[in-house]
């Protein structure tokens, strides 16, 4: 198992921007980390979700303790089982524990049963354990339907978190490219200090489908073909995108009526069209669309897009 636990002694990616959304956030986040309730992340995936788990646990003002991420859907059974036991014996040793589980509505029921047993059992014995959840959806339809606990879902519930997705927060954008800039050139040496006025418009224009995760890719493109120091609007692989603005896929009736709904067909329309548009080639897709290869076969997977 690869053990994705990490003592957080260090400085991470700061969770920045200019919108009222991130201010209310990031004035949430102070308090979420002054006690052990449980929150639940809702979004899009690639709006942060994790980085503002990070941000609660780094913002605890005593010891950081350990933050540990359990991934339900790329984590087998055992796995999980396994990082449940793990997470018990360093609470056993009054170590301090923020647990982040992602996708928990992938989690198999009966891993649920042993989830909500841990976190009866923290709580009675007052134990430092945070818990925090994310899902791309609200949890109640699976509720409804018998796919998850009941029990599980009102301790997880107790702090709701909606998390915006990046276009409709445009003025995060900006700051947010500019601290990725700056942490990418403390890593790698390079000497990119700003980005050119076309690329900052370029990045304001730009959909971000996959919100922060792209960002992030578009920036660190740019650190692979541009020339320091300046980043050009060209160098983060924005300008051959079709235009967004012109594209309307959602033209028949649904059936389904949720905002998940008509996010899953807008996405499977966009990504079939440039997939059409480039000859089926993935690479050439990703790369118009700012994401990695790998994120386009999983969108056509989970979004059943097919070549005709």
């Amino acid at each position: 198992m690869r053990l994705l636990l990490n003592r957080m002694n260090k400085k991470i990616v700061a969770f920045v921007g200019e919108s009222s959304f991130t201010k209310e956030i990031t004035a949430l986040i102070q308090t979420l980390s002054t006690n052990n309730s449980s929150v639940l992340l809702i979004g899009e995936r690639g709006s942060g979700k994790r980085l503002i788990a990070q941000h609660i646990h780094f913002s605890i003002a005593k010891s950081f303790g350990y933050f540990f991420e359990v991934n339900c859907k790329s984590f087998n059974q055992n796995q999980i089982l396994e990082a449940f036991d793990t997470v018990n014996k360093l609470i056993a040793y009054k170590q301090r524990i923020t647990l982040f589980v992602s996708f928990v509505d992938e989690m198999p029921v009966i891993l649920q049963k042993t989830f909500l047993d841990l976190i009866k059992a923290t709580g009675q014995k007052g134990m430092d354990l945070k818990v925090i959840c994310s899902v791309e959806s609200s949890l109640e339809e699976k509720v409804n339907s018998g796919k998850f606990l009941p029990d599980l879902y009102y301790r997880l519930n107790a702090i709701v978190l909606n998390i915006l997705p990046l276009r409709q927060r445009k003025e995060d954008i900006i700051p947010l490219a500019e601290s990725y800039l700056q942490n990418f050139a403390k890593k790698s040496g390079y000497k990119f200090t700003s980005f050119s006025e076309a690329a900052k418009e370029a990045m304001l224009n730009h959909f971000w489908l996959g919100n922060a995760d792209e960002l992030i890719n578009s920036v660190q493109r740019a650190f692979i073909v541009g020339q320091e120091p300046v980043i050009k609007a060209v160098d983060l692989g924005l300008e051959s995108e079709a235009s967004v603005e012109n594209f309307s896929p959602i033209e028949t009736e649904l059936d389904d009526k949720s905002l998940k709904s008509a996010v899953d067909l807008f996405k499977k329309e966009y990504v079939t069209k440039i997939l059409e548009e480039n000859g089926w080639n993935q690479t050439k897709t990703a790369q118009i669309l700012g994401i990695q290869r790998t994120y386009v076969i999983r969108l056509m997977n989970e979004l059943n897009i097919r070549k005709k």
